[in-house]
């Protein structure tokens, strides 16, 4: 418990400061003054408290409505302020960086306002009003954008996997990747709806879920589960944890997604008998598993044990970094998640930092390994230059 708050605590304190030091920014540019600027820094008081009370309200009330309202709430003012703090820092940048567009462009617009008597102290207010303004239209478009996104476009991504020497019977071999579902607080049954309708409409020879499918406790979100076991393929659904199954009571989690049909793979594997070709299908734990529960230490030397022989061999794990041991024990393919592609500006540029693998079909050593940008999202409802992705990959002889 002492950790849950010193955590609430850090981060409370991190947004107060990227939401003022944007606040004070922008009011300085816009040449705010008076009982308008109380009013703003109350209110921008207020988005930060609500990121401790949105936390509580998700530990002891009991009506879901009333925690997906504050959540909502919460989580696009902490994804609109963190796209505002870092325009606001190029706003910063270009004021010291001046390339004569901005200054040009001032003199223009202060000379047409003194023209229509506009109380206007000179260019430099004009060019200061400028950025501040700028830099609120823009932050808005993109926050507008990329709540679109998170919403209404679930597009599919189709990816050929290369392989040579590959089993006649495994030419054309067709899997269906989510991951990182997240369903919590904004992410409800409905939207996984939406995925079990379109995974069944690829007739998948099999499915795979890499992690993060659920991001709060069994008590609560149980049911928003239910889509999962109207998923179709010809030879099964296949589940690995991630990191956020752990902060959610995993050891709850599991019977409740077996008992929807879907094969839990923990440091496990299957044999899949497709005509005359023998598939490995395993998964391992998430990479920080063991630091939770000791039994669940992520193991792919364990998830190979008796699949040594077969003919394709493929490893589900949430986290791409997996693949340095899944290569070493001689998995030929690993399928992941875990980064969202960095889900929306600026992360999207910062998680290349973090990640060796952030997205896509990549090759180490001899082995493939495919990351998703995931089908839903964390935090705040935003995916903007990282589309969120139902992923077909099909098995290709070459």
């Amino acid at each position: 418990m002492k950790a849950f708050f010193l955590f609430l605590s850090v981060l409370t304190s991190l947004l107060g400061f990227i939401y003022y030091y944007s606040t004070f920014r922008l009011i300085s540019g816009l040449s705010l003054n008076g009982p308008l600027v109380t009013v703003i820094l109350f209110g921008v008081g207020a988005l930060v408290l609500l990121v401790p009370l949105t936390y509580a309200l998700s530990r002891i009330s009991k009506r879901e409505k009333t925690q997906t309202f504050f959540a909502y709430v919460t989580f696009t003012n902490f994804g609109f302020f963190s796209i505002l703090f870092t325009l606001v820092l190029l706003m910063d940048l270009l004021r010291l960086v001046d390339l004569g567009i901005v200054t040009h462009y001032s003199q223009v617009l202060f000379s047409a306002l003194l023209h229509f008597g506009f109380p206007i102290d000179g260019v430099t207010e004009v060019k200061n009003f400028s950025y501040a303004f700028v830099t609120i239209v823009v932050a808005t478009a993109l926050s507008s954008l990329g709540f679109f996104n998170a919403h209404v476009r679930l597009r599919y991504k189709r990816v050929s996997i290369p392989i040579k020497d590959l089993h006649p019977d495994l030419n054309g071999f067709k899997i269906v990747q989510i991951s990182d579902v997240h369903i919590g607080a904004t992410i409800k049954e409905k939207f996984l709806k939406r995925v079990v309708t379109r995974i069944n409409l690829q007739n998948p020879d099999v499915v795979v879920i890499t992690g993060d499918l659920v991001d709060g406790p069994v008590s609560t979100l149980k049911q928003h589960l239910k889509p999962l076991a109207d998923i179709q393929s010809k030879y099964g659904t296949f589940y690995v944890t991630g990191n956020h199954e752990y902060y959610s009571g995993v050891l709850s989690w599991l019977p409740e997604i077996q008992n929807l049909g879907v094969k839990i793979l923990l440091n496990q594997n299957q044999i899949l008998n497709i005509g005359n070709a023998k598939l490995l299908m395993a998964g391992v734990t998430d990479l920080a598993a063991g630091k939770i529960i000791k039994s669940h230490q992520t193991n792919p030397k364990r998830a190979m044990e008796g699949g040594e022989n077969c003919d394709y061999k493929i490893l589900l794990a949430h986290q791409p970094n997996s693949i340095y041991e899944a290569s070493a024990v001689g998995f030929q393919l690993q399928i992941s998640g875990h980064t969202h592609g960095g889900q929306f500006f600026p992360g999207n540029l910062l998680i290349y930092f973090a990640q060796k693998f952030v997205s896509g079909l990549h090759k180490y050593k001899d082995s493939l390994i495919y990351v998703s940008r995931g089908t839903g999202y964390w935090g705040p409802p935003f995916r903007l230059g990282a589309p969120s992705e139902i992923s077909i990959l099909d098995l290709k002889s070459i």
